[in-house]
């Protein structure tokens, strides 16, 4: 067996968080790797955000004016978390856990 260790992307152990390029809403990421990740999504001022897996609402956010929310999702192997918003550009930032 090959050894492991910390921050070696190529087989996606925790290590530097990557970015994910946000497409148009509603947005769905899969985690294809094999270990847990958490999912850092940041919704941009005056946005409203649903977060949901397997069709049930994880989190519904309306952000005030002149305020950004971070959300914070696991994201466990082979699932699916949908990101539907209104407006703005959302970023969204993986790390495994």
């Amino acid at each position: 067996m090959p050894h492991r260790a910390l921050g070696d992307s190529a087989i996606a152990v925790a290590g530097v968080p990557q970015a994910i390029t946000v497409g148009a809403s509603p947005f769905t990421y899969t985690n294809t790797g094999p270990n847990t990740e958490v999912l850092y999504f940041s919704q941009p001022a005056g946005a409203t955000t649903t977060v949901a897996r397997g069709g049930v609402t994880l989190a519904s956010i309306l952000t005030p004016a002149a305020t950004t929310i971070p959300i914070m999702v696991l994201a466990p192997p082979g699932s699916a978390t949908v990101f539907t918003y209104s407006a703005g550009a959302p970023t969204l930032v993986r790390d495994a856990v």
